[in-house]
């Protein structure tokens, strides 16, 4: 796509999904069962009405450029009388309405989690109408095939081209859905399960294809300005079409190694970077789309008693994680509970450059392979707004036994790599001004470490 096509499609985005998402989501912490305080999965989740308003409060002024609180699964387990997803009377005794508006008044947004397809529970149910109408909702899924990679969570809805009421009555179903959404405030869903994609690293692909779905949801949910996620592990082949279907694409599987006392690894976390290889040569990922890659939760700094428990190897990895989530302007999410984020990360967290390269809701691109392990010398790059080249240079010498296995690797890239011939360099986490350069720029680098650049053309 050139510049003007892209310019003239990103007139047609809405402001709200002009910018990649900030905020804070609560499923890293529900695994933490050995963790006073959290875990809980989607059974007993750990938060509820005054733990989200709590961390809401904490954000407004620890972490002001987060906007958005999103549940994961476990905020509902049930179904109202038309079988939509409604939240659960013990968490939230009040409602979701009165919680989205006290987030609304420290200038946050409230997001939920949901499934493709219809309730299993709720299409069985012979007393539940489709609102508005005098059709059961247990008609639309007459083959109950399975809706989503959960399998025997929800139904597709039959596709049947011939039967234009059945298409109708599907979108009545999800724009009801999209209505009650809107009634609590909701701003963000995300909805997992989606297809052709699912599975994990060893068994791609185990989700089935519900995009009919999505299309039918992503109409309901846009009406009422809500943020559509798709997950997990989205099949990169399909990206043109996700970019219509959704405003962000999970491009693998969770992040979290689900231990009950620690978050995730530095390997998982520079996994992202091949996956997201995999999608960098769309021109379909971005602001001119409203569309963009999510790399998952941000773990890093969440500490307990003293005790930092985002299992990660150090904090060479930690400015990694932040750093390439940042440059790729992924769908930036904290895992870590913000109210146990130490100053130090904090100050990282709320770095303006690093926040305007990621609000600049541009994809970076990698100048060689972005195979992080066939390639240890990562370089991604892109062109900011103002004219200004961000870079980053990963070494991806990331193993399982990093400080045994690890090496240091030195990293180069030229001023021709990123379309420029001369240009002064700024050093984003030191703040330091490196000078000008006008052939290549060269630095060494340990395993797991980073150095963010931002080059002023001359």
């Amino acid at each position: 796509m050139g510049d003007s096509a892209k310019a003239s499609s990103h007139d047609t985005v809405p402001s709200w999904a002009q910018k990649p998402v900030l905020g804070f989501s609560t499923w890293s912490t529900q695994l933490l069962d050995e963790i006073p305080g959290y875990g809980g999965k989607h059974i007993k989740p750990w938060f509820n009405d005054q733990v989200l308003r709590e961390i809401s409060l904490a954000m407004k002024t620890k972490l002001p450029h987060y906007e958005y609180i999103n549940m994961d699964s476990g905020w509902c387990e049930t179904y109202d009388e038309y079988g939509r997803w409604t939240y659960r009377q013990d968490l939230f005794p009040h409602g979701l309405k009165p919680l989205s508006d006290y987030l609304a008044s420290n200038g946050h947004k409230l997001g939920i989690y949901i499934l493709p397809g219809i309730r299993k529970d709720a299409a069985e149910d012979p007393k539940v109408m489709i609102k508005g109408t005098t059709h059961r909702l247990g008609d639309l899924v007459k083959k109950q095939r399975d809706g989503n990679g959960f399998l025997g969570t929800t139904y597709m809805p039959d596709d049947d081209d011939d039967d234009d009421d059945n298409e109708r009555l599907a979108q009545l179903y999800y724009d009801s859905m999209g209505e009650l959404f809107a009634e609590w405030g909701v701003s963000f869903v995300k909805i997992d399960g989606c297809g052709p994609g699912g599975g994990d690293a060893l068994r791609p692909n185990q989700s089935p294809d519900n995009r009919r779905c999505l299309a039918r949801m992503k109409r309901a949910f846009e009406k009422h300005n809500i943020w559509m996620e798709l997950s997990w592990y989205l099949d990169p082949q399909h990206v043109d079409e996700w970019s219509r279907l959704g405003n962000g694409a999970r491009v693998f599987i969770d992040i979290e190694s689900y231990s009950k006392r620690s978050m995730t690894s530095s390997v998982r976390v520079f996994q992202r970077i091949s996956h997201t290889a995999n999608w960098a040569s769309s021109e379909a990922v971005g602001r001119h789309r409203g569309f963009y890659l999510d790399l998952d939760v941000v773990t890093v700094g969440m500490t307990v008693d003293g005790k930092c428990i985002d299992g990660l190897d150090n904090d060479d990895v930690r400015l990694s994680y932040i750093s390439f989530w940042a440059l790729t302007s992924s769908v930036f999410c904290l895992g870590a509970d913000p109210r146990c984020i130490p100053d130090r990360y904090l100050e990282w967290l709320n770095n303006p450059d690093i926040l305007a390269i990621h609000q600049s809701g541009i994809m970076a691109k990698p100048i060689e392979s972005g195979n992080a392990w066939t390639n240890r010398r990562q370089v991604w790059w892109k062109k900011l707004p103002d004219g200004r080249v961000a870079v980053g240079l990963f070494n991806s010498s990331v193993f399982m036994f990093m400080s045994i296995l690890g090496r240091n690797y030195d990293i180069t890239f030229t001023m021709k790599d990123v379309g420029l011939e001369k240009a002064t360099i700024k050093d984003v986490w030191t703040g330091k001004s490196l000078g000008v350069h006008s052939k290549d720029y060269k630095t060494i680098l340990r395993p797991g470490q980073c150095q963010i650049l931002l080059l002023d053309p001359l």
